[in-house]
């Protein structure tokens, strides 16, 4: 067990982005109470979308790393390092520069993309296991070509999964009352990025 020091409900506010719904009192009241903190799992959330897009156009979209601070939440720059050979050209390696208040931190990530044949859509991979925050931290989007009434062409159905632990379990109870928000936040961006280029339906 790890004895975890109290911690006041300023500093909790800090550390939490600035544009999230403000951190519980009662969650600031459970960590200066509690004695010990034991370790954290794994934590998996989802978010789905239906769009009125083409697969195809969603796969190039979400595979565009480098457009990502133009749109998600708290992604002040996004460059990819290093791409696959031509014609594909998809990113391998990237770094997403992440801040908020106070917080600023650069996670680079092992990127996969594959695209589904004949334009069916197609699965896009940042892993940035390997930083001093998180033990894990994944995040996959997968694209398919069918919508909820199992009709494909021009209707398309998104699904993006984060995966994550923190290193420190002190980290994980601030957070608990903003993270399972957050796929949500990204997919909800995603769509407003998506009318941006290919136009409202």
């Amino acid at each position: 067990m790890i004895v975890r020091p109290p911690v006041s409900s300023r500093l909790i506010t800090t550390l939490l982005p600035r544009q999230t719904t403000p951190f519980p009192k009662c969650a600031a009241k459970i960590l200066q109470t509690r004695a010990f903190v034991l370790p954290t799992p794994k934590q998996r959330f989802t978010a789905t979308r239906h769009l009125r897009y083409p697969p195809s156009k969603l796969f190039t979209l979400i595979s565009d790393i480098n457009s990502y601070s133009s749109f998600v939440p708290f992604c002040l720059s996004s460059t990819v390092t290093s791409t696959s050979p031509p014609p594909d050209s998809f990113p391998i390696t990237a770094d997403l520069r992440v801040g908020w208040g106070v917080y600023d931190e650069t996670f680079t990530s092992r990127v996969k993309c594959e695209r589904y044949t004949g334009g069916t859509g197609g699965m896009v991979e940042a892993d940035a296991t390997e930083n001093g925050i998180f033990e894990v931290l994944k995040a996959t989007w997968v694209i398919n070509d069918k919508d909820e009434k199992g009709k494909g062409g021009e209707s398309s159905k998104v699904d993006l999964e984060i995966e994550y632990k923190f290193a420190n379990p002190l980290y994980a109870v601030m957070s608990e009352a903003v993270m399972p928000a957050v796929a949500g936040k990204i997919i909800e961006a995603f769509e407003g990025r998506v009318e941006e280029v290919l136009g409202k339906r």
